[in-house]
């Protein structure tokens, strides 16, 4: 019985730590946003890759239209597994802050919304593991009631009304 009441507190725990998460999340996500609110939209051309160490790229954007100074983005990649995803001339999307050009990001859910993102993630991974905790717990517990009532000689019917209580 110690070890159901064990699984049922880890399994509330999970629950926890899954709602912390989500509302970590969605507070991550709306800084990201009050953040992007903040940088204009712009079409930018990519025109200089320098990889100073491979897996540490800086790409120079420049606009379009030429309206926005050139600036440095820093990429980092698994060498060992992904070449560069950027090329020269691509164009991309860029959010541009103009109070500090290095904080200028790509426009990308994944690279906009990172954090928030993992939080999320992990969070539903707890959510997932709260039900099925919870039904382990419950299956433990009918083995040790099914095992104790067999010892003491319960018939069927009296077992099973022990152990839906």
């Amino acid at each position: 019985m110690k070890n159901t009441v064990i699984l049922k507190s880890i399994a509330y725990l999970m629950l926890t730590v899954s709602m912390v998460l989500v509302t970590t999340g969605v507070y991550f996500y709306i800084e990201e946003n009050k953040f992007l609110d903040k940088c204009r939209l712009i079409t930018c051309k990519i025109t200089d890759i320098t990889e100073p160490t491979r897996g540490d790229a800086i790409l120079t954007f420049r606009e379009v239209n030429g309206n926005y100074r050139p600036f440095n983005y820093n990429v980092h990649y698994d060498a060992s597994e992904d070449d560069l995803d950027y090329e020269i001339n691509e164009i991309h999307e860029v959010y541009y802050y103009e109070k500090d050009v290095s904080k200028s990001e790509i426009k990308s859910l994944m690279i906009n919304h990172e954090t928030s993102f993992i939080l999320f993630m992990i969070g539903i991974v707890c959510f997932i593991d709260f039900p099925t905790m919870l039904f382990v717990a419950g299956l433990q517990k009918r083995k040790i009631l099914t095992k104790q009532s067999a010892e003491i000689g319960l018939s069927e019917t009296e077992r099973k009304s022990i152990i839906s209580e």
